[in-house]
This record gives structure tokens, C-alpha cells and sequence, in this order.
């Protein structure tokens, strides 16, 4: 069963108030495309309840997505590649090697609001 991220008016701009120098558009990209799909490994034995396992893939693009037994170093990885591979950043943001550039910080602290608004839910 998949679910779609449901965000209030008021939640997007509690967001974007308390986070002025975050890139607002990719922020909005990545809410409206991520869905949770909740899986559960294993079986109930006595009082153990299965494992709950939340899939995050990204409506519209195949292939991307990640769980909630990935790290968030992990996580913030596999949306970096997602966006570079389907030409939504350049080179110049996907190269580690610009660490201190400022679109690059500005791009990652969106990436990183975005994790912890959906790990949250």
C-alpha cells in the first residue's frame, strides 16, 4: 500500500519560515514526489510484532528510492544521485569536492530538511 505525503499550508511555510536559505523549489520537487510504502518482515510470534520496514520511492522516477534502515548520510547520497542523474543539479553541486560552494550547502541543507520533515511522519 503506498501513501502520499499529505503537508498543510501552514507546515510548508513553518518550513521554509524557519529555514530561509534552503531552495524552496527543490524542497516542494521532492515533497510532492515522495511516497511510504510500509512493509513488514517477519511474523507475529507471541507478544513480538514484525518488523516495520518504510520504503521511500519517488513517483515518477524508477529506481530511487531508499528505506528507513538506510542512514541519513546514506539517504541524503542516494537523492543526490537521483537529482544529478536525471539533470535536476550540475556537476558543479554533485562534486564532493566543492564542499564550501553555496549552492552546494544551500542544495544539501534543503536535502537534509526534506529527510527530517518525512523521517518525522
Amino acid at each position: 500500500m503506498s501513501h502520499k505525503l499529505i503537508i498543510s499550508e501552514e507546515e510548508k511555510q513553518d518550513i521554509t519560515n524557519q529555514y530561509e536559505n534552503i531552495d524552496r523549489r527543490l524542497l516542494n520537487f521532492l515533497i510532492r514526489r515522495v511516497e511510504t510504502k510500509e512493509n513488514y518482515i517477519g511474523k507475529q510470534f507471541k507478544d513480538f510484532e514484525p518488523l516495520k520496514v518504510t520504503e521511500y520511492v519517488f513517483k515518477d522516477l524508477p529506481g530511487y528510492g531508499f528505506t528507513s534502515f538506510n542512514s541519513k548520510k546514506e539517504m541524503e547520497r542516494a537523492i543526490i544521485n537521483m537529482l544529478y542523474e536525471n539533470d535536476f543539479i550540475g556537476e558543479e553541486i554533485y562534486d564532493i569536492k566543492n564542499v564550501l560552494d553555496t549552492d552546494r550547502q544551500k542544495v544539501i541543507k534543503t536535502i537534509r530538511k526534506f529527510l527530517n520533515f518525512i523521517l518525522e511522519k
